[in-house]
């Protein structure tokens, strides 16, 4: 990529911003040296990577990365022998092993593997921190001469010298508050306050009194009032603490000789290290410049198969002021000519769509919308602004073709070319007919060429030719102003004279330019206002479509959730309703044991046999009220249905393939009671006699028949009503059979706080239970947290077959804590 194209293109301006993103200084020298790959599998790993920390980041994850002071040439003095790093040069590995060991620490543990941490979302940052080396012995070294402050530890080593240090600091110190508290030197001395020299306590004594005190003289003041004295019983205690000093530093010279020869051994290790972390935070400066931008990464396109796209793209050096642009080319298109009023964004346009193309070919994230699609470039030409040049004596039209005679020299099918205002510079009908000819010559080598112009001959060309596609920057006629959007397939008028208008020039003026332009190019531009015109009604019209649809949507999502509300209403209806008679019959049991009990018992009295009949006679009324009391919550139920404007939710199982017939014995309900079909009921029921009690039964409620000769249970089969279920039934083998009838789906299934296996379990279980029961609508509380659940069980939908949408649910229902679940 040639230096001065990437300039011009504003993408060094661009990763100088990025850098500032970087933790260390070594990251940021690393960004500022970062320039567009060509290669797919680099930018895919660039991305990929920076991708992840953006993730991560946005979901509030705890922070796993530490900066460390540079540290690149401190490594290479471990290759050499006797080499002896100091203090702040053994931190500064130190602090890189810490930050290593942080990384690691989240990224590297032992059930990370399993998916139990983040559920494989950051697979690129787990992947760094395998390729990590184990820096742990290195650090327990540097660690244990030195703090996590950078502090020189209590060694046993330096102790006793530190300690003799110590004393005597304390005993000059003595010595001078002696002098500078007594009253007889208070007159004698220029100041109180003790003078440090060379790393000698000294005393400032007036010139008359420097006989006062004995000792040596150091220093006079320029002015010759003052000297510098060092009283005699400190030299001594002087030159013992210098002694001490220099002992001290060469122990420790020692000391870091041997750690630095020790540490020596890790240099590969370390090495390592250091190239992994910088790429780590290359990738975060990366990933939080996108965020702060609100970034996307682009979609890498090929020329043959997709198309380039720009989705809501914005230039990141333009702040607030920018305009999000749209640019999609047609299929096949290698050529897009940008033309419109000046000062509209046809250059921006032009040098927007090039630096996306830099900064997602160095891996770094683009301010566009979901959708952006760029393809990769091999080279990048660019012929921007005026080339004029005094020194080279070469003329506006001669720069720009001597930029262009270059490109020329090497353009291929991979190369980007962009040329601002081809053609100007020279006569009209001669630049257009030059800027036709490089047009051929570019189309021909099938390079990807983006350029603006005001030629009008070059507007033609873009209609006619296949590989070319018209666009322009849109100008408000009323404010008389660009909007800076643009308009793919219509051509853009200059409005030379709108903008004239727009900047004081007079209106006499203005009519006299109009009445110089040509009828012929008149008709051009209202055939182009026209082309405006009908592009702004088709892309309203697209705007009201894609409202009315949202609405549409929205609505058939509100009819949904009142379905599964009433059907959940009715189930609650029928398991009470299940309940409340199990409970009876249990009761009844009960009683009726008691009864046969005592007339066993005991002797058969006629209080007995009343007693009986009363309670028989109470049963029978109960049954009565039960069956009632069932009807009126059908009723209910039907009309619920009618009021909420929903289909029927009954939940027809099956087609049986048996017909019933009076007489005919067979088994009910949950505890599959025998009982013999008495006569048939309005809407699909049966009076049944089981054992002494009459009652009426559901013909969906039979399970079994008996036949009258072996006493043999015959299953009734069940015929699925669509083949397109078959793969699901396949699914329920793993069910267990009995309790294929007693278990029912629950409408709504709370996953909160079960570990992964035990949610999906419970899932799988639930969608089983739904394809067997026929049931269409249930909903799933995962809750929001750090989105581990919520991730689980929208992976474990998209792979379970006969799914046929969901969704998450209303903010007042929910929101991304819960999800809704329709079956087909």
């Amino acid at each position: 990529m040639n230096h001065k194209n990437l300039e011009q293109l504003d993408f060094f301006r661009v990763r100088e911003i990025i850098s500032s993103f970087a933790m260390t200084q070594e990251g940021k020298q690393t960004v500022l040296s970062i320039l567009p790959y060509t290669d797919k599998k680099q930018i895919s790993s660039a991305k990929n990577l920076s991708k992840d920390w953006a993730d991560y980041l946005q979901a509030g994850n705890q922070r796993c990365f530490l900066p460390w002071n540079p540290c690149k040439e401190i490594l290479e003095f471990l290759k050499v022998d006797g080499a002896c790093l100091n203090q702040d040069d053994i931190y500064s590995i130190g602090q890189l092993c810490l930050s290593v060991s942080k990384f690691c620490s989240v990224f590297c543990k032992s059930d990370f593997s399993q998916n139990s941490t983040f559920n494989g979302k950051y697979q690129s940052l787990e992947k760094i921190a395998k390729d990590l080396p184990s820096l742990t012995k290195c650090e327990n070294l540097i660690f244990k001469i030195i703090d996590k402050n950078g502090e020189l530890r209590d060694l046993p080593e330096i102790k006793n010298i530190q300690s003799q240090i110590k004393k005597k600091r304390n005993e000059i110190e003595s010595i001078i508050k002696n002098y500078t508290t007594d009253s007889n030197y208070q007159e004698i001395l220029q100041s109180s306050v003790p003078v440090l020299r060379s790393g000698r306590q000294m005393l400032a004594v007036k010139s008359g009194y420097k006989n006062r005190i004995k000792g040596i003289v150091h220093e006079v003041s320029q002015t010759g009032q003052t000297f510098y004295i060092e009283p005699e019983e400190i030299v001594r205690c002087s030159n013992e603490l210098i002694e001490e000093q220099a002992k001290l530093e060469r122990e420790l010279k020692r000391i870091f000789t041997q750690l630095t020869k020790d540490l020596s051994e890790f240099y590969y290790d370390l090495k390592l290290a250091l190239e992994l972390m910088i790429k780590l935070d290359v990738a975060y400066a990366s990933s939080q410049w996108g965020l702060s931008n609100k970034c996307i990464y682009a979609q890498n396109c090929n020329f043959e198969t997709e198309n380039l796209s720009l989705i809501g793209a914005s230039h990141p050096l333009l702040g607030e002021k920018a305009v999000p642009i749209d640019v999609v080319f047609n299929s096949g298109c290698r050529v897009l000519i940008i033309t419109g009023a000046n000062t509209g964004g046809k250059t921006v346009t032009l040098k927007t769509i090039a630096l996306f193309s830099l900064l997602n070919q160095a891996g770094f994230p683009v301010p566009a919308k979901e959708g952006t699609k760029l393809p990769i470039f091999n080279s990048v030409f660019a012929d921007i602004g005026d080339e004029q040049s005094l020194e080279q004596s070469l003329s506006t039209f001669s720069g720009h073709m001597q930029n262009i005679g270059q490109m020329l020299q090497t353009a291929d099918e991979n190369s980007l070319i962009l040329l601002d205002e081809l053609g100007s510079g020279t006569d009209p009908q001669e630049g257009g007919a030059i800027a036709m000819a490089i047009l051929d010559e570019f189309i021909a080598r099938n390079s990807f060429v983006i350029l603006t112009t005001h030629h009008g001959i070059l507007k033609n060309y873009g209609y006619s030719h296949a590989k070319c596609q018209n666009a322009s920057v849109e100008f408000d006629a009323n404010t008389l102003s660009p909007t800076y959007k643009i308009v793919m397939g219509v051509p853009g008028e200059s409005h030379a004279l709108d903008i004239a208008k727009r900047n004081g020039i007079s209106e006499q003026i203005i009519q006299n330019a109009c009445a110089y332009i040509e009828n012929k190019q008149a008709d051009v531009s209202t055939l182009i206002k026209g082309l405006t015109e009908k592009y702004k009604e088709l892309s309203e019209l697209e705007k009201s479509i894609k409202s009315k649809e949202h609405s549409i949507n929205e609505k058939w999502r509100k009819v949904d959730l009142k379905e599964l509300r009433v059907k959940q209403h009715e189930f609650e209806l029928k398991e009470q309703g299940y309940k409340k008679s199990k409970d009876f019959l249990d009761e009844s049991r009960k009683m009726l044991e008691n009864l046969v009990r005592e007339l066993r018992e005991g002797e058969i009295t006629r209080e007995k046999t009343l007693k009986v009949k009363e309670t028989i006679a109470n049963l029978s009324k109960a049954v009565e009220l039960e069956n009632q009391s069932l009807e009126e919550a059908e009723n209910e139920l039907e009309q619920i249905s009618k009021d909420k404007n929903i289909s029927e939710i009954t939940n027809d199982l099956s087609e049986k393939t048996i017909e019933f017939q009076e007489g005919q014995k067979v088994r009910f309900g949950k505890n599959k009671s025998e009982a013999i079909l008495l006569q048939k009921q309005k809407n699909d029921k049966w009076l049944v006699q089981s054992g002494n009690i009459k009652l009426t039964i559901k013909e969906s409620d039979i399970v079994q028949t008996i036949s009258s000769s072996n006493k043999n249970s015959v299953s009734i089969e069940i015929v699925k009503a669509e083949d397109e279920h078959k793969e699901r039934v396949g699914n329920l083998s793993r069910l267990n059979p009995s309790s294929i009838f007693n278990e029912k789906p629950v409408f709504e299934l709370r996953l909160l706080g079960m570990r992964y296996e035990e949610a999906i379990k419970s899932l799988e279980k639930q969608l089983d239970l739904c394809v067997i029961n026929n049931f269409k609508n249930f909903s799933i509380i995962h809750g929001k947290g750090n989105g581990i659940l919520q991730t689980a069980v929208w992976d474990y939908l998209k792979s379970y077959p006969g799914i046929s949408n969901f969704q998450f649910a209303n903010p007042e229902d929910g929101g991304t804590g819960k999800t809704y679940v329709s079956l087909e």
